[in-house]
């Protein structure tokens, strides 16, 4: 009979410990609405998430600045939102701007994170791409 109460107990013990790891990991979702600051500047973005149980999360961004995206998380690494070929996010040393890519990155704890930017080949008459990085946030609205 000792043995019985002794495998139910670790039995408990292994469900509750696995009750909760599970909403640990869903605490990670980003569901709501954010102001994404940018420097000066700052924006609302309206994020929804969902993550299934390989801890894999997609979602869905929508900026008060009429932008639509995907927004993605895999186990263990940050919170990703990209955009192709954005009009003037590239700003040219003569003050003239041109297209270029940008890949968000955030900290999935912290939601601080960094604007990679890459300009297009022939951006600022370069034949070349440029990359540039400058700090940017997600906070709770």
């Amino acid at each position: 009979m000792a043995f019985t109460h002794a495998m139910a107990a670790a039995l408990a013990v292994t469900c509750a410990a696995v009750g909760l790891a599970s909403p640990a990991w869903a605490d990670t979702q980003l569901d709501g609405d954010y102001t994404f600051v940018d420097g000066p500047t700052s924006t609302t973005w309206s994020i929804t998430t969902q993550c299934n149980a390989a801890r894999t999360c997609g979602g869905t961004i929508s900026t008060s600045r009429g932008w639509v995206g995907a927004i993605n998380r895999v186990d263990g690494g940050p919170w990703t939102a990209e955009r192709r070929a954005v009009a003037d996010a590239w700003t040219c040393a003569d003050g003239s701007t041109g297209p270029a890519d940008l890949l968000y990155s955030f900290d999935p704890e912290s939601l601080a994170g960094t604007a990679t930017l890459t300009s297009k080949p022939g951006t600022c008459n370069d034949p070349n791409s440029q990359q540039g990085q400058q700090p940017v946030s997600l906070q709770p609205a």
